[in-house]
């Protein structure tokens, strides 16, 4: 029963177990990614998580097709489709928890340090979604928010002119890259093409695609083209490995919501309720590991446990936060008046 507080509420549809298991991935990549940057910064060297993690901020283009699959998805079932709802239902679902965790940064920030037009300012750029044009003095992990919002914007006018074509998403996904290879906008362009990795896997999953017959190949194929994602990331810089890395994660998850590869894994509940709480983490995880880690560093004599006490630690911390600052916030039209 006390459980239940920290479970995912789903306000309509099949809930997918396996998809919060992949916001799993996702939200714990980059929670140990910057766990790594905090110990190396404070201690003066490298974490030992350095040698062993060093492409965690991937999990972001995770999130991002993730967001392609799920939001796709519910599109494509919807037999009336009204971009108003929609947009409502978008603004109810993130804003509350980002509203709450931004004013209460703000406000820590400035009594610590004291009010100024900067912090005013960025307050401003925050809260409109723009600070990725300019600078982030309140929650600088917000960053890939503002791109989500945009494609949050963007999808059901893009459904207008591609619909469910595979191969219009494709030619999307890929002017969008190109053009970001010459021209980088702190903006949508130079990730559309993780999104689109959801959309056209959600566009499959409606045409019902033949099941691969051979399951451990298959699986096996699915597993190396996640660690191939994550591992080739440390070589990011390069033009091939940019090129390549989207089809790996797209194979992955293939495997996973077309296949139905380790579903198993995935549901295992305590992944499910992390990834399931992936929103509020991902809003205060980065205060968290600050606060928590400058009481860990100075009171834990073995270095080496270091970084999984602090791990740990934030993600209690994080979940504990999650029953009051998003689940109130995840029923479909907790706003309005009951009668």
């Amino acid at each position: 029963m006390y459980l239940k507080r920290f479970k995912r509420v789903v306000s309509k549809g099949t809930y997918r177990p396996e998809i919060d298991g992949l916001r799993f991935i996702a939200i714990m990549t980059v929670l140990i990614f910057h766990v790594d940057a905090f110990l190396t910064l404070y201690m003066d060297k490298a974490s030992i998580l350095s040698n062993l993690w060093f492409t965690g901020h991937y999990g972001v283009p995770l999130f991002f097709s993730i967001s392609g699959f799920v939001l796709s998805s519910q599109i494509l079932k919807t037999k009336k489709f009204s971009y108003k709802q929609y947009l409502i239902r978008r603004i109810e679902r993130i804003e509350p928890p980002f509203l709450i965790t931004t004013i209460v940064f703000y406000s820590l920030l400035s009594f610590r340090d004291g009010f100024d037009s900067e912090k005013n300012y960025s307050l401003f750029r925050v809260l409109t979604y723009t600070s990725n044009f300019d600078s982030n003095l309140i929650n600088v992990v917000t960053w890939s928010l503002e791109i989500e919002v945009v494609f949050y914007l963007l999808l059901p006018l893009l459904y207008l002119l591609a619909k469910d074509s595979i191969w219009k998403w494709s030619v999307f996904a890929l002017c969008t890259f190109a053009f970001s290879q010459f021209y980088r906008l702190p903006f949508l362009t130079t990730y559309f093409h993780w999104f689109a990795i959801g959309i056209i896997i959600a566009i499959l999953e409606t045409k019902k695609t033949y099941f691969f017959p051979f399951r451990l190949l298959g699986q096996t194929i699915t597993l190396l083209c996640l660690i191939l994602f994550f591992g080739l990331a440390h070589y990011e810089t390069l033009l091939a490995i940019e090129i390549v890395q989207p089809f790996f994660l797209f194979i992955f998850l293939y495997g996973i919501l077309i296949q139905k590869y380790f579903l198993k894994y995935l549901s295992f509940t305590p992944f499910t309720i992390i990834g399931g709480a992936c929103y509020i983490i991902y809003l205060i995880h980065f205060q968290v590991i600050s606060v928590t880690g400058h009481f860990l560093i100075p009171t834990i004599a073995y270095r080496e446990i270091l970084p999984l006490v602090l791990i740990i630690v934030t993600t209690l911390l994080c979940l504990l936060a999650f029953p009051i600052l998003e689940r109130p916030f995840m029923k479909k039209g907790w706003w309005k008046i009951k009668s």
